[in-house]
């Protein structure tokens, strides 16, 4: 399912539940950002879901 702004609902979600990833996702070129809602869409499960929000998380834009 996926909201009108593009952003699947799933991503969303995990967004709002880690601070970090959302600081980082907001920080990326909106190039970045199409990629990885891309890399969203064709996540299967929710543990896919969970370990694609840390994998943003743990990037490194802000420093």
């Amino acid at each position: 399912m996926i909201k009108e702004d593009g952003l699947p609902i799933g991503l969303g979600f995990g967004l709002a539940m880690n601070e970090e990833a959302m600081e980082q996702f907001a920080a990326m070129t909106e190039e970045e950002k199409k990629q990885v809602i891309e890399a969203a869409r064709s996540v299967q499960s929710k543990e896919q879901m969970q370990q694609l929000v840390q994998n943003i998380a743990d990037l490194d834009f802000l420093s």
